[in-house]
This record gives C-alpha cells, sequence and structure tokens, in this order.
C-alpha cells in the first residue's frame, strides 16, 4: 500500500472508478499521489493490480493459481462466485467466498509460518515478513483496534494488552492472528456488495467491538 497510487475513497471519481470494473486503463490514468515506497495509502486497486501480475506471470488465471497451489493442499476450496473485471481478471481486491473454516486454515498458514499438517506450503520467510508492519499509523484506531498498521496485505493492531495480525473484508470480514495466544479469531457478516453507507459501516463497526472487546478480554501471557 506504498505504491504511490491514491486511497479511492477520498475522491468521488476515483470511487467510481473503483466500482466500474475497468481497471488496467487506470494503471495509467490514475495521477500518482506520491513517490512509490515512501507513502501509504489504502489502494483497492493496488491489489488488484498484484493478481493480474501473478495471473500474468504465471500464465494462468488467479482463481486456478490460488485454488491449486494454496486452497487444495490445505483442505480449502474456493466459492463459484468470485467475480472478474471487465477483462476478465478475478477481483484481487475483494469478492472471494471462503467458509469460515476454510479462513481459519488460512490463518494458520500465517501463524504457524507457512506450514499446513506438517507440508511447507508458503515459504516461512515470505509468511514471517508479510506480517511484519512496514506502515505505521496505517489508519485512524477505532474501538477497541489501536495502533494500526500495515505489512504485505495484512494489517496489524493492539486490543488492551494483545498485539495481532488482521485480514479484514468489507462489511465485517475477519482473520485474526494473535501469535502470543497461538489463536485465530474468524468473523463473517453480511459484506454488502458495493454498498459503502452508513449502513454497512454501522455493521462493520459492530463486528469490529464484538471482535475487539472478546480480544480485550482475553488474559496476558
Amino acid at each position: 500500500m506504498r505504491s504511490g497510487y491514491p486511497d479511492e475513497e477520498t475522491d468521488s471519481a476515483l470511487f467510481e472508478a473503483l466500482l466500474s470494473g475497468n481497471y488496467l486503463p487506470l494503471i495509467e490514468h490514475f495521477p500518482l499521489t506520491g513517490d512509490p515506497g515512501t507513502e501509504f495509502q489504502y489502494s483497492g486497486l493496488t491489489s488488484h493490480w498484484l493478481g493480474v501480475i501473478v495471473a500474468r506471470a504465471c500464465d494462468t488465471d488467479l482463481k486456478s493459481f490460488a485454488q491449486e497451489h494454496l486452497f487444495s493442499p490445505i483442505g480449502a476450496e474456493l466459492g463459484d462466485d468470485w467475480i472478474q473485471d471487465r477483462d476478465g481478471y478475478y477481483i484481487g481486491l475483494a469478492g472471494m467466498h471462503v467458509t469460515a473454516r476454510d479462513m481459519t486454515k488460512f490463518g494458520l498458514l500465517y501463524l504457524d509460518d507457512g506450514e499446513y499438517e506438517g507440508r511447507q506450503i508458503l515459504s516461512a520467510d515470505w509468511a514471517r515478513d508479510s506480517l511484519q508492519r512496514y506502515s505505521e499509523g496505517a489508519r485512524s484506531s477505532y474501538g477497541y483496534f489501536r495502533d494500526i498498521g500495515y505489512g504485505y496485505q495484512w494489517w496489524s493492531g493492539r486490543a488492551g494488552d494483545h498485539y495481532f495480525n488482521y485480514a479484514s473484508g468489507h462489511g465485517g470480514q475477519y482473520i485474526v492472528l494473535l501469535d502470543e495466544l497461538d489463536m485465530i479469531i474468524v468473523a463473517t457478516a453480511d459484506p454488502f456488495w458495493q454498498q459503502h453507507d452508513d449502513q454497512s459501516w454501522k455493521h462493520e463497526s459492530a463486528v469490529i467491538r464484538l471482535v475487539g472487546e472478546f480480544i480485550n478480554s482475553l488474559p496476558s501471557e
């Protein structure tokens, strides 16, 4: 999230472009608002373009690649409803359908340094590097979630005495890794697809409060 591209939610025209599905031309048309590698700006399209890079580099589509090399090895299944952009690329920023149980399996990969049931699925170095904080103050504190930072597509924060990493999806989808307690917390909710208003944020805030209160209630080691 330090690519130099803008946060789409800062401008209505940028946000409309985010919802358009016509993404590849925006790599060229979106203005850089900072030097790459210097400033955190949450960019959903940057996540999508990373998915396009993977698909092109591996000469396949993102869903097939993810199922074969990531989800199948951990006994997980991607749903059939993952949508594609106008050029046929699976959306790299949102829209995956995964059960809570399979979300937990994905979280275990990172909690256990890329290993699942004795098999190394991801590079241990990659798993550890992904959970490092490369951006401090990435987002304002909200509810019990404090000291928000960002790594490689993973957020990090604190609730009470507990530090954690977490993946976050619109509407209240969460995978929370509490390494010190060897614990994973998963939450799912209405995704409010393409609905970004007070109602969707009200529901997401309730999930954040629930998860944050639970983490805050846990004893320290």
